[in-house]
């Protein structure tokens, strides 16, 4: 018998997000048929469970899924929604965290299952929103088998170390060039950071004299990204927040060392594949950078332990699992 699914494949694309939903799509079970809203509306509108709602009502679906936060505001049918992190709460105006308490966090204690991404996020989840336990699924992501099966790698001008992602305030990016400036390592070593020239980052690597030692690298193409990885001498990724991060374990795979943080999942997702630091501390971060970067025998290590590490997670089990969550 086949089963009905309504889905807001308004997520797709090129995120962290729009990763998973194809991940899960790619392997969606033989009798499920699937319909997909169709709406123009921007996915943070304040009217989105609202639109939700009636192409719900309409759809004559068995159950809707999400592959992110955002929850129907009525519902005749049982929902499934992904609740990645509460960064909403920490790091945008005090109208979205009002929003997100008041409205989204009411709506998804109405969901049949609630599906994150780390345990971490779970325990927010239950902590600060005062979702039962019970409602939310830990699934964590997959890393894509490219990055391992990738050979090749980029050669920029001089040795780099590497940085994938956006220039949110919990992405911690001025105290990284703190620290990289305060690391004793060759002078020859620049650091490559995904996206274009930043007017206050620029600003601040010039008060720091490392404005020629910085590397805008514009937008990244999806296959050119293992070679990045697996060029780089370090990844970094000393965020102050993450629901999970996705490029721990791209890094991991490319057997490129990651220095990340000890706070929220990160820990949880590195386990021992990664060297953690106190993001907070520009001492503990620019002593990690020369650890990784000058003792080959603690490189090694981590790359060895990355490489195990990345087992533990496999898009198979992220589809298998998030289809399960769907359809039970």
């Amino acid at each position: 018998m086949n089963t009905k699914v309504l889905i807001d494949s308004r997520w797709a694309g090129n995120t962290g997000i729009g990763r998973l939903y194809q991940e899960v799509m790619d392997r969606k079970p033989p009798h499920v048929m699937d319909v997909h809203i169709e709406s123009e509306m921007r996915l943070g509108s304040l009217y989105s469970p609202f639109m939700l709602g009636k192409a719900i009502r309409s759809s004559h679906a068995d159950v809707f899924y999400s592959p992110s936060f955002m929850p129907p505001a009525f519902s005749n049918i049982p929902f499934v929604i992904t609740i990645h992190d509460l960064m909403h709460l920490f790091y945008y105006s005090s109208l979205h965290k009002i929003y997100y308490q008041q409205v989204i966090a009411r709506l998804a204690k109405k969901a049949k299952k609630i599906i994150t991404v780390s345990y971490h996020s779970k325990q927010q989840l239950t902590q600060l929103l005062g979702i039962d336990e019970h409602l939310i699924t830990v699934i964590y992501n997959g890393v894509d088998k490219r990055f391992a099966e990738n050979e090749n790698r980029i050669k920029l001008e001089r040795p780099y170390l590497l940085y994938v992602g956006n220039r949110r305030k919990n992405k911690n990016i001025p105290a990284m060039l703190r620290a990289f400036a305060q690391a004793k390592i060759d002078k020859e070593i620049i650091f490559a950071l995904s996206g274009e020239p930043d007017p206050i980052l620029l600003q601040e690597a010039e008060h720091l004299g490392i404005q020629e030692r910085i590397k805008f690298l514009g937008f990244i193409q999806e296959e050119t990204l293992p070679q990045l990885y697996k060029g780089a001498l370090v990844t970094m990724y000393v965020s102050l927040m993450e629901g999970f991060g996705l490029p721990i374990l791209e890094s991991m795979a490319s057997r490129t060392p990651v220095l990340t943080s000890n706070v929220s999942s990160l820990p949880e997702i590195a386990g021992s594949g990664a060297l953690c630091v106190d993001p907070f501390n520009i001492n503990e971060m620019a002593e990690g950078i020369k650890q990784l970067v000058n003792n080959n025998q603690l490189r090694n290590y981590y790359i060895e332990e990355g490489t195990k590490r990345i087992d533990t997670f496999q898009w198979e089990h992220t589809g298998i699992q998030t289809w399960k969550a769907i359809l039970s």
